[in-house]
């Protein structure tokens, strides 16, 4: 399935410091102690967005096309005088000229405008580019000199963030910070507000690992083109929130039984922007996608996603879920085997897609499976051929590059790990805020609109005479100039007995 990916853009996220910016008090991680005090979110987040630009840049220069430049010019134009910082950091060990110097740099102006790509007469600049607003300047204490330094590659960047962490045990406000940079081709080149840095001073003794288990910025780097990739399908990135409260059990017209439980927990944790608690339920339901949702609360994303969840809004997106080991839709799923009377719904609109039916060549955006079944001989002839199969379904095989030149570069991708090899612990007893109760909570507008919304997909070229109970229903309302005409057909004019033999009735009688 084809899909467009974000791979260059010409204005960077503008990103400013404020002490009531989302996680501006960082709740810690749970398990870990003596890690990951204070809040360098911000300084973090500067970090990464250099470090993904950076290797954008370097995947780049495959490109024969594609000229890019890392640049250094007018560099010192970017830095102000130590009172009009916003805030300062102390990078607690000594650090060479270029490398205190890039820190100095990414933190008082981003350090991404610096790294362009010129393609077709057009100067890029990466999707995670940033800038920092003219208020929200961050130092280096000593004022490290930034004359003459060099621009370093996204190894080198990674090797630099590597020392910071260990040096001020940073763990959990790393991998969140990435997660949070995943956004930014999301916001758009829009404004975000970060938290403002909140240091802990330390002694000068040998710092103690920021990785208590494992390498996490090494492992990290090692899947940055993945992560890349992943984030430059803004869609995608939608979809995998949206998936968090999919349930592939659940039938269209039961949406809302699903779904108001939910957000009548989740409804009283946004109104007491109670943000920790917020992830953590979230966590609960998917923990693959924790870091994520914890990204899109740092960057304030979650509180508009999850209200366009609550009106029903869906978001679909094959690749991504294929990419993840996640299920979006029932529609792929595997089908059933048909009895060879009637088929289940779901199914029919399985094979409706996969067999490319006029009209069903678009996967439906409605992530919710139909109920019932349909009598075989009221289906479309692909439909009833592939009935009794049971094995027709959507697998998911590489991804291919299209280059320019037409050629094709196929991407088999990495192995996934498992949910119980994740690490994480969810199993541990939370206390959950008491569901808020009112009318929302037995609202049927969720199940409405799903079932509405499917069936006008699957019956998008008519209802079959016997489904009169349901095209009638006030959710679904057909016009009633549609009703007329099955209502002619079931009168005796004539007799039905299967949509193929009202056709040729039909078609006997043209001239």
């Amino acid at each position: 399935m084809p899909a467009h990916l974000i791979l260059g853009v010409q204005s960077s996220l503008t990103v400013q410091i404020s002490d009531s910016a989302p996680m501006a008090e960082w709740p810690g991680v749970q398990g870990i102690l003596g890690h990951d005090e204070g809040n360098y979110l911000t300084v973090l987040f500067l970090a990464w967005a250099y470090i993904l630009s950076a290797r954008w840049a370097e995947l780049l220069k495959s490109a024969s096309d594609c000229k890019i430049k890392f640049t250094t010019e007018n560099v010192a134009s970017f830095m102000v005088p130590s009172h009009q910082y916003a805030a300062e950091i102390d990078l607690g060990y000594h650090a060479g000229k270029d490398e205190a110097g890039w820190w100095a740099v990414i933190l008082s102006s981003g350090g991404c405008r610096h790294i362009t790509a010129d393609y077709n007469q057009k100067i890029y600049l990466s999707p995670w580019s940033v800038t920092i607003s003219d208020t929200s300047r961050i130092g280096v204490m000593g004022d490290p000199s930034v004359a003459g330094i060099e621009l370093p590659s996204s190894s080198t960047a990674l090797a630099y963030l590597a020392r910071f962490c260990s040096r001020h045990r940073l763990y959990g406000q790393c991998s969140a910070a990435l997660a949070a940079v995943l956004y930014v081709p999301f916001l758009s080149g829009r404004l975000v507000s970060l938290p403002m840095p909140k240091q802990v001073q330390r002694s000068q003794s040998p710092a103690i690992s920021a990785q208590p288990d494992k390498d996490i910025i090494g492992e990290h780097g090692r899947l940055l083109p993945y992560y890349m990739t992943l984030s430059s399908n803004v869609w995608g990135m939608r979809s995998l929130l949206f998936s968090t409260f999919f349930n592939a059990d659940i039938e269209c017209n039961l949406v809302s039984a699903w779904l108001n439980p939910a957000f009548a927990i989740i409804d009283p944790l946004l109104e007491a922007n109670d943000l920790p608690m917020l992830a953590k339920v979230l966590a609960n339901r998917e923990p693959k996608f924790s870091s994520l949702w914890l990204g899109a609360i740092i960057t304030d994303i979650a509180k508009i996603t999850l209200r366009d969840i609550r009106t029903g809004l869906t978001a679909l997106d094959l690749n991504a879920a294929a990419w993840t080991g996640t299920v979006q839709s029932f529609i792929a799923l595997k089908p059933g085997l048909s009895d060879g009377i009637t088929i289940r719904r779901e199914d029919e609109c399985r094979l409706l897609f996969i067999t490319g039916c006029d009209g069903f060549i678009r996967v439906p955006i409605y992530p919710w499976k139909p109920f019932g079944a349909t009598l075989l001989y009221d289906t479309e002839p692909q439909v009833r051929q592939h009935a009794c199969c049971g094995c027709h379904c959507l697998e998911y095989h590489s991804w291919n590059w299209v280059l320019a030149n037409g050629e094709e570069l196929e991407d088999l991708g990495i192995d996934l790990t498992s949910d119980n090899e994740n690490g994480l612990n969810t199993h541990v007893p939370e206390r959950y805020p008491s569901a808020q109760h009112d009318l929302k909570l037995f609202s049927e507008s969720l199940s409405e609109a799903a079932t509405r919304g499917i069936f006008s997909w699957l019956r998008s070229t008519g209802y079959p005479a016997n489904e009169k109970p349901i095209y009638q229903h006030s959710w679904i309302d057909i016009e009633s100039s549609d009703d007329e005409c099955v209502d002619d057909v079931e009168s005796g004019t004539i007799e039905v007995t299967g949509s193929q033999e009202f056709i040729d009735e039909w078609l006997s009688k043209v001239d």
